[in-house]
């Protein structure tokens, strides 16, 4: 069992008054699992669903977000997928601050940790992989076996090597 720290600077508080109840949302929609493996797969498959609704063209992200009214002008419809994939570990943060949990407990939990913005739970999962070689060799062993975790990481690789230039 590994501690975690609280986020130094929270991502959900800084993040625009609009967003948060979708991503209280979110975070209802994962704490709601009876454990990590149900967790993790909400997890991914949320933000899976997401990505794919953002890979739409802009017109018919709008149309669905209106609920079949007329949709606005495409114009007036930012953010694409490459967007949307740069923000997944605001996402995956956010989630998790809402969560609130002490301690990395499971290879499950360690891998979506992995995933998020903030360094205390990145160190936190990085810590609970240190500190028992099988841990590290649990989710290694996920990361390499779990579909939707591979998919998910693929998608976030535009974010970690936005961050490693300079950008985000």
């Amino acid at each position: 069992m590994t501690t975690i720290a609280p986020p130094a600077r929270s991502v959900f508080e800084t993040s625009p008054e609009k967003l948060r109840p979708f991503l209280e949302g979110l975070a209802a929609r994962v704490s709601s699992g009876s454990n990590w493996l149900v967790r993790k797969k909400t997890v991914c498959d949320l933000l899976l669903g997401l990505d794919a609704f953002f890979a739409l063209p802009a017109a018919e992200r709008q149309a669905l977000m209106s609920d079949g009214a007329a949709p606005a002008d495409a114009a007036d419809a930012d953010g694409g997928p490459e967007d949307f994939r740069r923000v997944l570990p605001l996402y995956v943060g956010a989630i998790l601050e809402r969560l609130n949990e002490t301690s990395v407990t499971t290879p499950e939990q360690a891998s979506i940790y992995l995933l998020s913005i903030h360094p205390e739970h990145q160190a936190a999962a990085e810590g609970w992989m240190l500190a028992d070689p099988r841990n590290g060799k649990s989710v290694r062993k996920l990361m390499r076996t779990d579909r939707r975790y591979r998919q998910l990481m693929d998608r976030m690789a535009d974010h970690w090597r936005t961050a490693r230039n300079g950008g985000v």
